[in-house]
């Protein structure tokens, strides 16, 4: 057997576990010597005659392993029936015969019928008579294996014990025909469903199934199996009632409830239906659904039963059939396909399982059993093979009518079929899919077919709001088509599956075959095209929506072209090019959306009073109509980048106007005053007009979240603030004209960021602008003519003021590092460059420094960094050194950093890490950047990375302090995700790097600080003397070449000229100071004689002084 031969017979056979895994429907089991010419004989041929599958041992092959292939056929049998005769236990086969019949009864749930064939049960129960003499000569006989027959003991017992038939005398032929009608139902009730011959996956969906319903477990459960059409949900249910059918009492599966419950009476019928199947009678009539409920209620309250309803549409379905679990004994399962969500939710349905689509591999598996009856494509199809797999997805449904159609077919008649279907989607396909959608109430049609025009894969956001736009309710339809499997969301966006995009299409593209503009959405471009260009358009269309492949031609537009849309509502261009110009635009549009726009205007009779979105960036647009006054339902407008567009019309009846973009309009002038009070405006941008002069002079945009003003260079005024405006959170006035700030900034009473960088010409801040309570980043770079900053407000968290040449004074500045418990502090603030401030700090560095010293001394959890125009470590930092400034002429874009470790064996919670280094950046360089990482187990946490320009004019030194708790990255989400993090190893790493010239380190030092009590206390430094010894040994050079240079002491920055050019990495020791002078003492005499030792191991090569 080949190897694809081997792997269809494995795959068949699979496939076959959940349809019928019985090969026989009874097995017989009898004494030969005693009836196998006569009764067990006669039994058989009644039972075959009736078509019942029969197993009897006169049908096995010669040479065949009697016991062996006896064994298999118990197993493969639905129903054992015993024929127990005189002589039955005389034979030790038929013993061996019954202990494994009653074995596959337990583990089974196989269905045992004794037939006490001229002998009395009880004779059997107690084995007296006949049996009692066989069982005690088997005894004698099996005195080595005298538990075996205690076995068949237990076991005629057992067997003896069970509903059967009793035959003393009489006519044998009647009391057959008895035994093969109760036999006969047993078969036809326990009906295995058909699952088709290859259903592929079935066996993972059965098995999840399976753990939801719990089937041990005795209370009443319920459970939806929820699916769109076409994806296996009767499929799948059949196959659980296969697999489970036997564990209940009672069993029914109604298929085709939707269906089969429309006529009139037929819920009636479904109702008899249930019942009889049930309650295994033959027949039952009830007058009305009424009668039916009550029926079904008093005959089933106490019956574990497996009842299955399949394709149910309808809530008054579920209450005529199955309306409560106390309908049920105890133990039942009900079990509901549906295509809608909702109905299982307005049930009281808790237990839920979504049928998902077969995967890539499991879908071209079943699409190839039904196109080439092989469960792979053969080699030369494998190609198309694919291709049709792609364009049907994982629906089972269109995979077998697919693969079936194919059958059989050439690989140019595939590709045909299948560019075919990529215009007009298959038939059967459609049909089986459509069901969904005309069960839709007309105003949620509507929203599925814009979806599937227009919207699939779009944000939920942009779809919703455009669907309001068009009178529709977004939030009750789209959980609609959610719960119907029509559409999904994966939070952030509409999704559908391709076939139901394509049926969809296919619905619009039937309201007129041949001519497009009949229709009421348009989407392909070329259909697009001929409308436009031929004005065959009419009032029927609502929406066009067109995305055009690549080099495709412009669409010449001419003045009638949207002449006869009266009804447009929609019209979104992504990326079409068009030319001419037009005389009309439909007054009941909602939406337009045309990017780069070739019209310079507007036509001067388009009044859209219902227009909510107008988004025409990149336009040629000169100027708006004066219709816009009155515009009452317009939220949003884009005209980012119009080069053309001069003047913004007044906006006083644009009262809803929420976004206002106006970003890079180059010739851009004037802002009409009115926008300056438009009481919805959240947004309000004009970044990059580099010509506008006038704006509002007053403003009260009580709504306002962003403005942004950025790069507007000849902006001289800012408005005055007409009343408190509590939205706004963010305002970019950087590269502005604007020469002050007037008092009423401090209005702005929710303001968390300004942005002034690069205002030349500002001078100075208003006090107000302490009233900014909320205020956490203020950017005053490069504001070359500020003189003074204010006191500033007490949330600080991020000031930035480098290159501010001219600022001699910062009122309190030392106050912004006070940690408060309702404000963290700053986190970083940047002075660099600020050469004339330096002179006029004064105490107040001192004052900072102390700061910076009490809270990297304290239980503080925030990192911040401050640079400082200075010379000098503070002398608080016990390893200070003060040398030359040395310069590395062949330093170029290398990093100059150190690092070292922290240990696993020391608490990360309780380190903190204070750092300070002097630089200086040589003049004309073109920038430098610093920082720090962070990393546990070789992944980095946190990287703080900043970057400065550096000034032309200057080249002052400056501090540089940092402040790490450790404690922060310890709380870090990794550690309790990631568990291969304990134990951890912490490796800390400081770096400088300069983008083109040299970086100069005067001194610097590193500090670790340990929480304690503060009486340990030491020139900054809080030490746990336990962990001294073990941090001062652990803290080694990550370099390995520098290991036999290690000093014990700490070891500051080293920088030469060879350790530069080949960019090596530093060593750095740290060692603890203890507080207690005894312990200090020792300290020190330990570190003398390590540092002598250390001495004579040093090789006798001479090394450049330490900074």
């Amino acid at each position: 057997m080949n190897m694809v031969s081997m792997a269809n017979q494995a795959a068949s056979s699979s496939s076959s576990s959940f349809s019928n895994s019985c090969t026989y429907d009874v097995f017989l089991s009898f004494r030969g010597e005693d009836t196998r010419h006569n009764f067990t004989d006669h039994l058989y041929s009644a039972l075959v005659q009736k078509g019942i599958n029969t197993f009897i041992d006169d049908k096995l092959k010669r040479g065949g392993e009697i016991s062996a292939s006896l064994l298999k056929a118990i197993e493969k049998s639905r129903i054992s029936i015993i024929v127990f005769s005189s002589k039955y236990a005389a034979s030790k086969w038929c013993l061996d015969e019954l202990d494994k019949i009653l074995e596959c009864k337990k583990l089974r749930q196989q269905k045992v019928w004794p037939i006490f064939y001229k002998v009395e049960p009880s004779d059997v129960r107690h084995q007296r008579g006949s049996f009692g003499e066989a069982l005690g000569k088997h005894e004698c006989k099996f005195k080595n294996n005298i538990h075996k027959v205690h076995r068949w003991r237990k076991a005629l017992s057992e067997a003896a014990n069970l509903s059967g038939w009793t035959f003393s005398d009489g006519h044998e032929s009647q009391f057959i025909r008895k035994i093969v009608e109760d036999v006969s139902a047993e078969v036809s009730y326990h009906a295995y469903l058909d699952v088709g011959a290859h259903p592929v996956g079935i066996e993972s969906y059965v098995g999840e199934i399976d753990k939801i319903l719990e089937v041990g477990e005795k209370s009443i459960r319920m459970v939806g199996i929820w699916g769109t059409g076409g994806i296996g949900k009767t499929t799948i249910a059949k196959a659980v009632y296969n697999s489970i059918a036997h564990k209940f009492g009672g069993s029914c599966f109604l298929a085709n409830v939707r269906e089969n419950s429309m006529p009139h009476g037929g819920l009636v019928q479904l109702q008899e239906t249930l019942l009889i199947d049930i309650l295994r009678v033959k027949k039952l009539k009830l007058t009305n659904v009424d009668k039916g409920v009550d029926m079904i209620k008093k005959m089933l309250s106490n019956k574990k039963v497996l009842l299955i309803l399949d394709d149910v549409n309808q809530l008054e379905q579920l209450h005529s059939l199955a309306r409560g679990s106390d309908w049920f004994g105890s133990g039942s399962r009900i079990i509901i396909t549906t295509r809608d969500k909702h109905l299982l939710t307005a049930h009281e349905v808790y237990f839920i399982y979504k049928v998902k689509e077969l995967d890539y591999h499991e879908a071209l598996e079943l699409f190839s059993w039904n196109a080439f009856k092989r469960n792979v494509p053969p080699s030369d199809y494998v190609k198309v093979a694919r291709r049709a797999v792609h364009y049907v997805q994982g629906l089972p449904l269109a995979l077998t009518v697919l693969g079936s159609h194919l059958c059989g077919r050439s690989i140019d008649q595939w590709q045909a079929s299948l560019n075919s279907y990529m215009r007009v989607p298959n038939k059967e396909i459609q049909e089986i899919l459509k069901i969904s959608f005309d069960a839709l109430e007309d105003p949620v049609k509507e929203i599925f077919l814009h979806i599937a025009c227009f919207f699939k894969g779009k944000y939920v956001d942009y779809v919703t709001q455009m669907l309001e736009c068009c009178d529709l309710n977004p939030m009750i339809g789209i959980e609609l088509l959610v719960e119907k499997a029509l559409i999904t969301t994966d939070g952030c966006r509409v999704l559908m599956h391709d076939l139901l995009e394509e049926m969809g299409k296919e619905i619009v593209r039937q309201e007129s075959p041949n001519n497009p503009g009949k229709r009421s959405r348009l989407w392909f471009h070329e259909d697009i095209y001929h409308v436009l260009t031929e004005n065959t358009g009419t009032d029927t269309i609502k929406g066009i929506m067109i995305k055009v492949p690549e080099s495709y031609n412009q669409i010449c537009l001419n003045a009638k072209s949207f002449s006869k849309m009266k009804s447009l509502n929609l019209f979104v261009n992504y990326d079409a090019h068009f030319s001419g110009n037009i005389d009309y635009l439909s007054n009941e549009l909602r939406w337009l959306d045309w990017p780069g726009c070739s019209l310079q205007s507007l036509p001067s009779n388009f009044h859209p009073k219902k227009l909510a979105v107008l988004n025409m960036p990149q336009s040629c647009i000169t100027r708006l109509p004066d219709g816009f006054k009155n515009l009452p339902k317009l939220t949003s407008v884009d005209f980012e980048g119009c080069k053309f567009l001069e003047k913004i019309p007044d906006f006083t009846g644009v009262t809803n106007l929420e976004n206002l973009n106006l970003d890079y309009c180059t010739s851009l002038v004037e802002v009409h005053p009115s926008v300056g009070f438009l009481d919805k405006l959240v947004v309000l941008s004009l970044r990059g007009c580099s010509n506008l002069m006038k704006f509002p002079t007053q403003i009260s945009l009580k709504s306002l979240e962003v403005m942004e003003l950025g790069n507007c260079f000849r902006l001289e005024n800012f408005p005055v603030i007409v009343e408190k405006m509590e939205s706004l959170r963010y305002m970019n006035l950087q590269g502005t004209a604007i020469k002050e700030l007037h008092s009423s900034i401090g209005y702005l009473i929710g303001l968390e960021e300004l942005y002034l960088s690069n205002c030349e010409d500002l001078t100075t801040l208003p006090c107000s602008i302490y009233e900014l309570q909320d205020l956490k980043v203020l950017d005053l770079h490069c504001c070359k003519s500020l003189r003074e900053i204010p006191e500033l407000p007490p949330k600080i968290r991020w000031l930035v003021a480098s290159d501010c040449e001219s600022l001699e004074r910062f009122s309190k500045l030392s106050k912004i590092f006070k940690h408060k418990e309702e404000s963290r502090g700053i986190y970083w603030m940047n002075l660099s460059n600020c050469y004339r401030l330096r002179s006029n700090l004064g105490y107040g560095v001192a004052k900072i420094e102390n700061v910076f010293l009490n809270q990297a001394s304290s239980d503080h959890d925030s990192a911040f960094d401050v640079v400082l125009p200075g010379y000098e470590v503070p002398k608080w930092f016990p390893y200070r050194k003060c040398e030359l400034l040395i310069e590395a002429p062949r330093y170029r874009c290398g990093i100059c950093e150190f690092s070292f470790e922290i240990p696993a064996t020391v608490q990360l919670e309780s380190i903190r890490l204070a750092f300070c280094a002097v630089f200086k950046v040589v003049q004309n360089s073109s920038g430098w950047h610093f920082g720090a990482t962070i990393s546990i187990s070789d992944v980095c946490l946190e990287r703080d990375y900043k970057f400065f320009s550096c000034s032309r004019k200057t080249a002052s030194a400056h501090v540089w302090l940092k402040y790490i708790p450790l404690r922060t990255w310890k709380k870090s989400q990794i550690f309790e995700t990631q568990p291969r993090f304990h134990p951890h190893r912490c490796r800390v790493r400081f770096y400088f790097e300069s983008g083109a010239r040299p970086v100069f380190l005067k001194s610097s030092s590193v500090d670790l600080l340990l929480v304690c009590d503060q009486d340990d206390l030491n020139y900054g430094t809080a030490v746990n003397h336990q962990q001294e010894e073990l941090l001062s040994e652990s803290l080694k050079p990550l370099n390995p070449q520098k290991r036999n240079l290690q000093q014990r002491a700490s070891v500051l920055m080293k920088i030469d000229d060879a350790n530069i050019k080949h960019h090596q990495e530093q060593p750095l020791n740290l060692s603890l100071e203890p507080t207690n002078p005894r312990k200090r003492k020792h300290n020190e005499e330990r570190r003398h004689h390590r540092k002598q030792r250390d001495v004579e191991e040093q090789p006798s090569t001479s090394t450049s002084p330490m900074i």
